[in-house]
């Protein structure tokens, strides 16, 4: 059997500005989550153009899309990829070794009302409290 081709995005024009709250909504299997993929700079689209300010993520190659996605990008996921092994405060440093100006993973974990469970592993942890 030969590839499918699947177009999970069509028409799509969208300009997104500092200090908007917008939210994407629409039904299972439409895109939101392809889109917002692109946006982030974890999937690249296979027509079209993507822009982040005078910079063109469609034709950029892997390390400028990971200093895009270091410097500009944050995601809540889903599935919250954390490492079952490491405490909050160890999965958190996981994160903040690589970002280009650190906060402490006990700050972070502060800001989320979580560092009295810093020290707690993801399985004693809430779903909530994971992400």
């Amino acid at each position: 059997m030969g590839e499918v081709q699947v177009q999970a995005l069509r028409g799509v024009d969208l300009d997104l500005f500092a200090g908007e709250f917008v939210v994407l909504l629409g039904a299972s299997g439409s895109g939101k989550s392809t889109l917002l993929n692109i946006l982030g700079g974890l999937d690249v689209a296979s027509a079209g153009r993507v822009w982040y300010r005078d910079q063109e993520l469609t034709r950029a190659n892997d390390a400028l899309l990971t200093e895009y996605r270091r410097k500009h990008v944050g995601f809540v996921f889903q599935f919250y990829n954390l490492i079952p092994s490491l405490t909050a405060r160890e999965n958190v440093a996981v994160v903040t070794e690589i970002a280009e100006d650190p906060m402490p993973p006990e700050e972070a974990l502060a800001l989320v009302e979580l560092r009295e469970r810093q020290d707690h592993f993801p399985a004693q942890l809430s779903g909530g409290e994971q992400q």
